[in-house]
């Protein structure tokens, strides 16, 4: 029991918030990581990328980071820009993931859900199988950058259109 009188609801969510600590902490750790012991800094591993994809609509995304397992599990550290006014069609995600905001603003919206806005600095993370019904980059002057890390089986791809 804490030192604090919680209602029975106050204790799960404190125990929720700690949870969510642990994990943007957990991220924050993998990208510093990542950078850290990867002998080059960020702006030379993003130069030196070779994988790096644009899709029709602008939207850059450049593998920096990328380990598969004894298990066959994919870890990626994907650096996505969209370009002004950008966004996706309905989708999802086959695993959670963990995103930070590096610059612009993102807005994300899930099924039966509010949408949400994210500006630079802040963090989220997508959910699995849940139906990801609006990601977009609102601002119409703008770039959004945000770095994504996420794991999925060997070769799956962690956006799924219907």
């Amino acid at each position: 029991m804490s030192q604090f009188n919680f209602s029975h609801a106050g204790e799960i969510a404190a125990v929720k918030i700690e949870a969510d600590i642990k994990k943007r902490l957990f991220l924050g750790a993998m990208a510093g990581a990542a950078c850290i012991f990867s002998g080059a800094p960020l702006r030379a591993q993003i130069k030196a990328a070779v994988n790096t994809t644009v899709s029709q609509h602008g939207i850059i995304r450049t593998t920096l980071q990328n380990h598969i397992n004894a298990d066959g599990e994919e870890f990626r550290m994907v650096l996505t820009t969209y370009p002004p006014g950008v966004g996706l069609p309905v989708h999802h995600h086959p695993s959670v993931a963990h995103n930070y905001i590096l610059e612009g603003v993102a807005e994300s919206q899930y099924a039966g859900e509010e949408l949400q806005r994210f500006t630079a600095g802040e963090s989220y993370q997508d959910k699995a199988d849940s139906r990801h019904i609006i990601f977009r980059n609102p601002e119409a002057t703008s770039t959004l950058k945000y770095l994504i890390v996420y794991t999925v089986k060997k070769g799956q791809p962690f956006l799924i259109v219907p």
